[in-house]
């Protein structure tokens, strides 16, 4: 049979003036679903009333529905007789389109028939078998067309399965009252097996989009987009840019608004960053807030940089939640495949790297490059290596001292948290105590530092007796202060070294963003409670500095390099200075300059009316041992206390 032009309405239907027969169908079970269908047989059935074993292993071996479908297309005529098949399947509501999936139907693309007036819609609607023996006698939609195509009879099964038409077989020919009732028998059991068929392959379907569609957002899931990815680095032309985009503080949105926000959030950033997508872009979520998005055809990562600033831009407009506003903060790491043979793991790890450096970095974007590849080297030997530092005391402090300005007395030291790694060299300290924290080490790592600290100012106190007014500061993070045993370390490490709870000064970060009610805020409170000071550290950096004031019990706070070198060039930051000391001395808080490098700084500072400083200018940070020896060299001045 060749391939036959037919337009428009071509089925290969045939011809018989009355409609239907609705034969007695042999009862069966289909072997595919083990249950009873809607009129279906059992496979050896299906053998007995004629049906080839061929076309059964056809459809049986038919890895979805369109294989199934054509498997039929092909068989209908050979099994039938018939000379043209197709199949119908729904359209809308109102059509069903015509199919030649089979090859033996040439139709233009979209080619429909109504369902209330066509011979298919007869068969789809009542569920029946329809048998035309003579195209010539009946008005329904397509007879003309089929008999201006050389048919004269036609013969349509419907395909039904869980009580619902999925379509119709359709087989025409070009003699009149050309189909039997055992064809009648035989279609309909054919669209039986092919709705049974077809009826688990759309389960699957369904399934598989189920399981690569994210529920929530309704974008790729994770092992969908990852898959995009492996396949996307895996073709060589392609060269794709990955975004990692992660979602900064949203757990305080889930935590403040509740869970329903925080999904109504993530739904409308989805939708921000579809919109900025190209044709052949995509994007999936990985879970929680983190998203992935794949720019194909960009290797240099110029054009993905661009639609980072893009999303980013978008998605910082407030989104309006009843009568909350909730803005978002985006991360987005960058990754490009700048060689041709970069692997799909690469290229994840990259984007990784890229957002971890995005989070740490001001603007919020990243691309990975070697200086970002180095840094996640490092970030990698600190992880591995810091519990065996912990536990060889390979970890140490070294004291900035702490002067009183207008007599130039040591007053203490601020220890200062030091790691010179075998192979690596000296660990920037702020990496170090934000890999503690991202590794889960804090309490071990809290419990360590108050000890030691305590340990060394014990000691310096063993060594010079003179120096009992000498008091000793320790930084402790927001994460350190949340804590749950946290004060009681503190409590613990004061004790067992036979110091007073005021001799040691807990340090936090202005701009570590404490709130009320929280786990830290409960710490520096119980902390106060024991008789330790508390110095707000970096004051001026953060966002609600004045509110500490009020907010947390506060005895000191630690004026920022920032505002002490602006006081050289700036007369705004003179008077600021000025006006926070002396308010501060209203509420009884000690003020101190820190940074303080020049003799210009030190006088501005003095007369700015702050009377404790610390910086190069009075001394570096140093090893305990040469604090002792410099301690020692002054005790003829006299050691005053901080505190």
């Amino acid at each position: 049979m060749g391939d036959i032009a037919y337009t428009p309405f071509p089925i290969a239907l045939g011809q018989r003036a009355h409609l239907v027969r609705n034969p007695t169908l042999l009862p069966f079970r289909s072997a595919w679903q083990g249950r009873p269908s809607d009129g279906g047989c059992v496979l050896s059935d299906a053998e007995a009333i004629g049906l080839p074993p061929g076309f059964i292993s056809d459809i049986s071996r038919a890895q979805n529905r369109v294989a199934v479908l054509q498997a039929a297309a092909e068989w209908l005529p050979l099994i039938l007789g018939g000379e043209r098949s197709s199949v119908a399947l729904p359209h809308d509501d109102e059509h069903l389109a015509i199919h030649a999936i089979g090859g033996t139907l040439v139709i233009s693309r979209g080619t429909t028939l109504p369902i209330a007036t066509s011979l298919v819609g007869v068969a789809f609607r009542r569920r029946e078998v329809v048998v035309v023996d003579d195209l010539e006698l009946t008005d329904h939609f397509e007879a003309g067309t089929l008999l201006a195509g050389g048919l004269r009879s036609a013969i349509v099964a419907p395909m039904v399965s869980g009580g619902r038409s999925l379509g119709t077989l359709n087989l025409g020919n070009a003699e009149p009252g050309w189909f039997s009732e055992i064809d009648e028998q035989r279609i309909s059991a054919i669209a039986s097996l092919i709705a049974s068929f077809m009826n688990v392959h759309d389960l699957v379907e369904r399934e598989r989009v189920r399981a690569s569609t994210d529920d929530l957002t309704g974008v790729m899931a994770r092992r969908a987009i990852l898959e995009e990815v492996a396949a996307a680095a895996f073709g060589d032309e392609e060269r794709p840019c990955l975004l990692f985009i992660d979602m900064d503080g949203f757990k305080a949105v889930n935590d403040t608004h509740g869970h329903r926000a925080g999904d109504e959030v993530l739904r409308v950033v989805t939708r921000r960053i579809e919109r900025l997508l190209g044709p052949d872009d995509g994007v999936g979520r990985l879970g929680g807030d983190e998203f992935l998005v794949i720019v194909r055809h960009d290797p240099a990562g110029s054009r993905g940089r661009t639609l980072a600033e893009a999303i980013q831009a978008s998605c910082s407009t407030p989104i309006a939640l009843g009568s909350v506003r909730i803005t978002p903060r985006l991360s987005i790491g960058i990754a490009a495949a700048e060689a041709p043979d970069t692997s799909a793991d690469q290229l994840l790890l990259d984007a990784d790297q890229a957002l971890y450096a995005a989070k740490r970095s001001i603007g919020g974007i990243a691309q990975a490059d070697d200086e970002i590849r180095k840094q996640a080297a490092l970030i990698a030997i600190i992880d591995r290596d810091i519990d065996v530092a912990l536990e060889r005391g390979s970890l140490e402090y070294h004291y900035q001292p702490i002067r009183c300005l207008n007599t130039g007395r040591l007053l203490g030291a601020e220890a200062l948290l030091r790691w010179r790694h075998p192979v690596y060299g000296p660990v920037p300290p702020p990496l170090l105590v934000e890999r503690v924290e991202a590794t889960g080490r804090v309490d071990a790592f809290t419990e360590w530092s108050l000890a030691r600290v305590a340990s060394d100012l014990a000691y310096v106190r063993s060594m010079l007796p003179q120096t009992g007014d000498l008091t000793f500061s320790v930084n402790l993070s927001r994460n350190q202060l949340a804590w749950d045993g946290c004060a009681a370390s503190f409590l613990e490490a004061c004790r067992s070294h036979g110091l007073r709870t005021t001799d040691l000064v807990a340090e936090v970060v202005e701009s570590s963003e404490i709130q009320t009610g929280d786990a830290a805020e409960a710490t520096l409170r119980t902390l106060a409670e024991l008789g330790a000071a508390i110095a707000l550290d970096d004051f001026g950096t953060g966002h609600n500095a004045l509110g500490y004031f009020t907010r947390f019990p506060i005895h000191a706070i630690k004026f920022d390099r920032s505002l002490v070198r602006a006081m050289a060039t700036d007369h705004k930051a003179r008077q600021i200075l000025r006006s926070l000391a002396a308010m501060s001395r209203e509420l009884g808080i000690v003020t101190l300059a820190e940074g303080v490098e020049t003799e210009e700084e030190y006088g501005l500072a003095v007369a700015a009316g702050i009377p404790h400083g610390q910086g190069w200018h009075f001394g570096r940070p140093m090893p305990l041992a040469e604090l002792i020896s410099l301690a020692e060299s002054e005790l003829a001045v006299g050691a005053g206390r901080l505190l």
